[in-house]
């Protein structure tokens, strides 16, 4: 899969987040999967991830 693919795919899947985390899970998970694909660092380097979103402050 080309970069544009990956993130077109990406874009999909963000639009079918609901906001509820237990619901969200797999697709959260699918997101993540194909970001690895971008940038296989953040594997090990979860800072390099880019967030739209804060992930630490319990929210």
């Amino acid at each position: 899969m080309n970069i544009d693919a990956i993130n077109q795919e990406i874009a999909v899947l963000k639009s079918k987040l609901t906001g509820n985390l237990f619901e969200d899970g797999e697709t959260q998970q699918a997101i993540y999967e194909l970001k690895k694909q971008l940038n296989p660092a953040i594997v090990d380097n979860p800072m390099m991830e880019e967030v739209e979103d804060c992930l630490y402050c319990g929210s």
